[in-house]
């Protein structure tokens, strides 16, 4: 049985206006903001993360925000074990708005996590050493073929990555990939919230003009300074600050580039980070596209009619 919290997922590529649309919404439905960002959920990266403003935060609760310190580093197993634990402290009825572009931290808490199975060193060095020569590689795809041929079909001779591992885990765990794959499909749990994904599109010249725009404002705003404050307290090496715009902006700063190349440097790839975005979500049929510039308003209607057994005045509630 769903739990009696109602999610929405507001999904959709960098410089969408997937934040306003979600702050209008919980604004509305006096709901919650959490976030789904894997950048926004660090300390001190504020310009460059496009993180709400404190004013923003203060309209509505805002949970899984700014809250991981330097130099801790957040994984995907992580925000999603945050998560439930967070939708469990909030109130029965609550709309909880879900909002970010990182396609990965939203697939681990719909979908599940793939367990990440540990693999003994001496394996690891025995398939590395197999897979050095092209001899060893050919003995290794043919192993792989026989103990398992439906995965074995998938994969190229080239490719050693997956050829390796395929091998690593026949031989540690006694058990195929196919096998491993099944036996996560069946145990994985259904998500526990009644659940609508929806999200703001835009034609790609509009996304375009607005990401050049957030980048004028973010530089405008003080990106350099923020990321020479973090370089000054030796963090380069932090996770975050090999993100979209924080990793130009460090160039920059070692004078490799001028000022005119960081905003180029900067808005071309959010443009290509947007770009994987989009073919993300895409594949996700599930997710309703609203037009960025008019669709707000049928967006809100559908929110609307999504919460209505969840609303105590309508006498629904928990039905």
């Amino acid at each position: 049985m769903k739990k009696n919290k109602p999610v929405i997922f507001v999904v959709g590529s960098t410089a969408s206006g997937k934040s306003e649309w979600a702050l209008r919404l919980a604004q509305e439905f006096h709901g919650v903001i959490v976030n789904c960002d894997s950048v926004q959920v660090y300390k001190k990266v504020d310009i460059g993360a496009a993180k709400p403003s404190k004013a923003e935060q203060a309209l509505v609760p805002h949970f899984l925000l700014d809250y991981v310190n330097p130099p801790q580093e957040m994984t995907a197993g992580q925000y999603s074990r945050d998560f439930f634990a967070t939708l469990e402290s909030i109130p029965e009825q609550t709309p909880i708005f879900v909002v970010g572009g990182t396609g990965f931290y939203f697939m681990a808490i719909e979908k599940g996590m793939y367990p990440v199975l540990a693999v003994p060193e001496d394996i690891q060095k025995e398939v590395a050493a197999e897979l050095q020569t092209e001899l060893g590689v050919q003995k290794l795809h043919q192993e792989l073929l026989e103990k398992d041929p439906l995965y074995g079909a998938k994969i190229h001779l080239s490719d050693h990555y997956r050829l390796g591992r395929a091998i690593e885990l026949i031989r540690s765990q006694g058990k195929s990939v196919t096998q491993i794959q099944k036996e996560f499909a069946e145990s994985r749990s259904e998500f526990p919230y009644p659940l609508l994904k929806m999200g703001p599109s835009w034609d790609r010249e509009a996304l375009k003009e607005r990401i050049d725009l957030r980048t004028k404002r973010m530089l405008e705003a003080g990106l350099i300074d923020e990321v020479q404050g973090l370089l000054d307290e030796g963090l380069e090496a932090w996770a975050p600050l090999s993100s979209v715009g924080y990793k130009e902006t460090i160039v920059f700063l070692k004078k490799e580039v001028s000022k005119e190349q960081l905003f180029e440097s900067i808005a071309t790839n959010t443009r290509q980070l947007a770009k994987r975005q989009r073919t993300w979500f895409q594949r996700d049929k599930e997710i309703q596209w609203y037009d960025g510039k008019d669709g707000f308003s049928q967006a809100r209607s559908v929110v609307e009619e999504f919460l209505i057994p969840f609303d105590p005045k309508k006498g629904k509630a928990g039905e």
